[in-house]
């Protein structure tokens, strides 16, 4: 990939080509490139302008459902529009009875929302099973295993960790559920756009996934993969007017769960946010979703090599094929760190006792070893148990 392909890029995010910043903070928030910024204007010139502009936004919103179908290998069919992840758990869980099966394995690395969730389903009788990393960094396949029985309804996890940066092996983990008769259940929010996913071949159930960071579309859309294989058996108890078969059917009597994941869409989708999230989507894709993985294997494989020569340790896999986008350096301190790197216009976050580092494609060389020298300014290196490498 030519620095000239890259920099073309570049000069459309107004973050990094208008303001300089050095955005290394994709794993929280990807800056918003200029085509994703016109596209909301689109939206609002078409609210202005046109007596019903229906016909216009739900047209954008099955383009952007297109699009995610791309980013993953599905079908069009096989994909809803949510708000967030969170409401994509609700609709999924809404669909089980936790009668005959009332096991939910999730793990010790997620986002709050994934244990949040379940936790709180434990009131509809929902047992949740912990599978716990041993080396803080990821959680290998046996140990989901040790977590699954019969009574084993679904794993739900992520796809890459997101204060480590580890990577989940999907085709284990799915073997592993499905060999029990339970379902699979990836998260792929910190993934999807810059770790190849194949959800046929990885033979995923359901998926969610946002545009709010590394497909750089901003927050307000997520989007819900179902297996069509799968989603004739899940009817989701949580029943919206855009989850039924004919929309402008007010029959409540008459009408049925629509075909497909569409039945696990709820009320009426954002169309500002939907344009911006398909623009977004369409910036990543234009580069390349292999394309960006090379790059931030690289980056990511810099960024440790140049901390750690420098006396810092991370929390995050040196194996790049345990790796998602994000390395975590420990640090003393990293709330104030945070802030300094902010301060100086390195866009980055604090999570776990380090500064996480997660570039995207149009990040360059030059960047990483500021971030690198900046880092051995400014920070003292925290003394944490680490794995031996």
């Amino acid at each position: 990939m030519t620095s000239e392909r890259v920099r073309t890029f570049r000069d459309q995010i107004p973050a990094v080509a208008d303001e300089h910043r050095i955005h290394l903070n994709n794993c929280s928030t990807g800056p918003i490139p200029q085509p994703a910024l016109d596209a909301r204007r689109e939206c609002e010139r078409l609210w202005i302008e046109l007596g019903n502009p229906w016909d216009q936004w739900l047209e954008r919103v099955e383009h952007s459902k297109r699009l995610f179908a791309d980013l993953i290998n599905a079908d069009e069919d096989e994909i809803a529009i949510l708000s967030c992840a969170s409401q994509a758990f609700a609709q999924v869980a809404s669909a089980f009875d936790y009668e005959d099966r009332d096991e939910v394995v999730t793990t010790d690395l997620e986002f709050p929302t994934v244990p949040y969730f379940w936790h709180g389903q434990r009131k509809r009788g929902v047992d949740v099973r912990l599978a716990e990393s041993p080396d803080g960094l990821t959680v290998p396949t046996d140990v989901y295993e040790e977590q699954m029985s019969d009574d084993t309804l679904l794993v739900c996890s992520a796809h890459a960790y997101p204060f480590t940066g580890g990577l989940m092996d999907v085709e284990g983990v799915a073997d592993a559920v499905h060999d029990r008769g339970g379902y699979f259940f990836l998260d792929a929010y910190q993934s999807t756009g810059v770790v190849p996913i194949d959800v046929e071949a990885q033979d995923v159930d359901m998926l969610v996934s946002g545009t709010l960071k590394f497909l750089m579309g901003g927050p307000g859309t997520a989007y819900l993969y179902v297996d069509d294989d799968v989603v004739d058996e899940l009817e989701p108890a949580n029943l919206g007017w855009f989850g039924v078969e004919d929309l402008f059917d007010f029959d409540i009597d008459s009408n049925q769960h629509a075909a497909g994941a569409r039945r696990f869409e709820m009320g009426t989708p954002a169309a500002p946010t939907t344009y911006m999230a398909a623009a977004g989507m369409e910036f990543v894709l234009d580069f390349g979703v292999e394309n960006a993985r090379e790059r931030i294997v690289e980056h990511t494989n810099n960024l440790i090599a140049g901390v750690e020569k420098r006396g810092f340790d991370v929390l995050t896999p040196h194996d790049a094929d345990e790796r998602g986008g994000v390395v975590n350096v420990q640090v003393e301190d990293a709330e104030t760190v945070e802030q300094t790197l902010l301060d100086r216009g390195f866009n980055v976050s604090e999570r776990a006792g380090g500064i996480r580092l997660s570039p995207h494609f149009y990040n360059t060389a030059d960047e990483i070893e500021q971030a690198v020298e900046t880092l051995d300014e400014i920070a003292t290196p925290a003394t944490v148990d680490v794995p031996s490498r």
